[in-house]
């Protein structure tokens, strides 16, 4: 277009001969001068680096142990804080009578044994040697890994424990409910007592088991008491019953019967016999015989004269003499 302004071009670059030409040129003897300098520095920065380097890890590797260190005493506190405690002193004096496994009562016995003779001296990290510190960093994390896993070990084999003795003591609650039934004296306890069991809580069970033989008790106590009185009354009616039924009888202890000791004929004066009964004796009543009458006297011959019991008469009878059972004097009677 005519009249106007040409563009503008840009700069051509010059080519490798004319740039090669254009440098300035530097004596030989230069080039080994600066080669040596870089070597120099070269090895100037490499020994400062490893020293850096070296003084690095040397830090870190005693940063390593401290931690360590404090990690491995922690872990042994708390390994000999676990071994005084209440907990597991509990856990050692359960009995075997009070577990269900009463193995597990020994094997905690031997492992609280064995974890009281753990080592408990925490070596102190060295300083200066890198390869001492990480040897004693590497003791140290094993001693607390070793104090960590004797705390799970006591604390498993005490779980244990307490577990079978949980497991005895729902199993005797258990048979006290089952066995209580009708024996109580408020039925209300034996539910408590069924609600504990299921809790598995040895104090909640312990304390329902105390409270339903309590009421166990009681109601025996009642039980006994009401029988008591029972049978009081019954004896008591009793004895009244015979008071106002029988009677007694009084009699003669000092009397009885009384017989004769003796007795017979009994010659009388006049030469005749009189039959003479023994009077009874006796200090009281009794049984009396009745009079026998008198046997009638036996005539005697004459003996021609007044002498003997009997007399003769010109009548030609005979008299006799007969005694009178009463003591009275004596009578004269005809023979015949």
């Amino acid at each position: 277009m005519s009249g106007s302004n040409p563009v503008p071009q840009p700069p051509t670059e010059p080519s490798g001969a004319a740039r090669a030409a254009s440098k300035p040129k530097r004596p030989k003897w230069l080039v080994p001068v600066i080669a040596g300098g870089c070597a120099v520095v070269l090895a100037a920065g490499g020994i400062g680096g490893y020293l850096y380097w070296n003084h690095d890890r040397l830090t870190a590797a005693s940063e390593e142990c401290a931690t360590s260190y404090d990690k491995a005493v922690k872990a042994r506190k708390k390994l000999t804080e676990y071994l005084k405690s209440d907990a597991l002193q509990t856990a050692v004096t359960v009995k075997d009578s009070e577990v269900k496994d009463a193995k597990t009562v020994g094997t905690l016995a031997s492992t609280v044994k064995a974890a009281e003779k753990t080592k408990t001296t925490v070596p102190e990290c060295p300083s200066g040697n890198r390869a001492d510190i990480e040897a004693t960093t590497k003791e140290i994390d094993g001693l607390a890994t070793a104090y960590a896993k004797t705390v799970n070990e006591v604390k498993g084999k005490a779980d244990a424990v307490n577990a079978s003795k949980t497991d005895k003591t729902v199993a005797d609650a258990t048979r006290i409910l089952n066995d209580s039934k009708g024996r109580v004296k408020d039925d209300k306890v034996r539910a408590a007592l069924e609600h504990a069991i299921k809790s598995k809580d040895g104090k909640t069970i312990s304390d329902a088991v105390k409270t339903v033989n309590d009421s166990i008790k009681a109601k025996s106590d009642a039980d006994a008491k009401a029988r008591a009185e029972k049978e009081k009354q019954a004896a008591d009616n009793a004895a009244q019953a015979q008071t106002d039924n029988s009677g007694s009888y009084t009699g003669d202890t000092t009397g009885g019967y009384t017989g004769y000791t003796g007795g017979g004929y009994t010659q009388s004066q006049g030469g005749g016999y009189a039959y003479m009964p023994q009077q009874p004796t006796g200090n009281g009543g009794g049984y009396t015989p009745a009079p026998q009458p008198t046997p009638q006297p036996t005539p005697q011959p004459s003996q021609g004269g007044n002498g003997g019991g009997s007399t003769g008469g010109d009548d030609g009878w005979d008299t006799c003499f007969t005694v009178d059972t009463s003591g009275k004097p004596g009578v004269q009677v005809p023979c015949s």
